[in-house]
């Protein structure tokens, strides 16, 4: 029996293009993990999604949280169906992202396996689904992880396409999927349904301002950075335009298709400064080529009122306008 060929960029460009305006989505499904950071995702947030201008939503999903026995919980795995098939029945693509595995990032060697054995299940689940869904196997890597994220990623790829040959796959650099690390990111040549995700949040003093989870380090504390603005100057411009100029550059170079997956600014942030940062930095990514995703819907960096059923007038407008 022969298999019929797959035309792996086709499918890639065909998704990417699908996520032309992303919007991040945590959903609550059930795990202490995910308390905090989550929203309990009903039918009204996705038509507000919909009806607003977004055409995908990215689903932040902890596998390692809902992982049984014998596999994935399978209550999970309805309650995520239930919201990829209403938000497909709007027209929305949806990027299911696996968010974290803290065992993994410590120990890949004692966890690679489990954690390969979980993505493909969850890869099986979405077959057929073809760009409705594109499957992130790991979002932000780092730790002691990123020392072998290369050979990571190309058993995370060999995991997928073991269950599903079309489903577009999104991977992106070590270190939180940080940009600065494209140059060190290798991925296996003859895949090529594939994206690749960058994050940015750039200036962190600024994006980062008041997020006391993230804890003091190198830069400081984030508790200390509150009241920082973010001002359009000539000098902020150029630099932002010299970091997306350069991402885009790998991609030309790669040949790899490129999405700002995440980009955004703390609540705490003043509003204005928030808006023109936001503005940008879209602008930016639509000039260079790359559908974007703005972390998020709510209740984090929130551009959503769950309590008002609102957008933030200035965030969507510098969103969509």
């Amino acid at each position: 029996m022969t298999t019929t060929p797959i035309d792996g960029r086709g499918l890639a460009l065909a998704a990417h293009k699908r996520l032309a305006r992303t919007v991040n989505i945590g959903p609550d499904l059930g795990a202490p993990f995910e308390r905090g950071w989550t929203i309990d995702v009903g039918r009204e947030h996705l038509e507000a999604c919909a009806q607003n201008g977004f055409t995908a939503i990215r689903l932040l999903i902890c596998l390692a949280a809902h992982q049984t026995p014998t596999g994935l919980d399978p209550f999970m795995l309805r309650r995520l169906e239930r919201i990829v098939d209403q938000a497909t029945a709007l027209g929305l693509a949806v990027v299911i992202s696996n968010h974290r595995d803290p065992e993994l990032m410590v120990d890949p060697g004692s966890h690679l396996e489990a954690h390969l054995a979980t993505v493909a299940q969850l890869a099986g689940a979405v077959e057929g689904r073809y760009s409705d869904v594109v499957l992130e196997p790991l979002t932000e890597p780092e730790g002691a992880l990123d020392a072998v994220w290369n050979e990571a990623t190309a058993e995370l790829i060999g995991a997928v396409r073991g269950q599903n040959r079309c489903v577009t796959i999104l991977l992106g650099p070590r270190s939180y999927n940080n940009a600065q690390f494209l140059d060190d990111l290798c991925l296996p040549e003859a895949e090529r349904n594939l994206i690749v995700g960058i994050h940015h949040y750039w200036p962190a003093r600024f994006t980062f301002q008041g997020e006391t989870w993230l804890g003091e380090g190198a830069s400081g504390d984030p508790a200390d950075w509150l009241g920082t603005t973010w001002d359009p100057s000539p000098a902020a411009e150029a630099e932002l335009w010299a970091r997306f100029a350069a991402i885009a550059e790998w991609g030309r170079t790669t040949g790899r298709p490129l999405f700002l997956a995440e980009f955004g600014a703390s609540s705490h942030a003043d509003p204005a400064s928030r808006a023109r940062w936001t503005r940008l930095s879209r602008v930016l990514a639509e000039e260079h080529g790359m559908p974007w995703g703005i972390w998020s819907f709510a209740p984090t960096f929130a551009i959503y009122d769950p309590a008002t059923g609102e957008f933030d007038p200035s965030l969507l407008k510098a969103l969509m306008d």
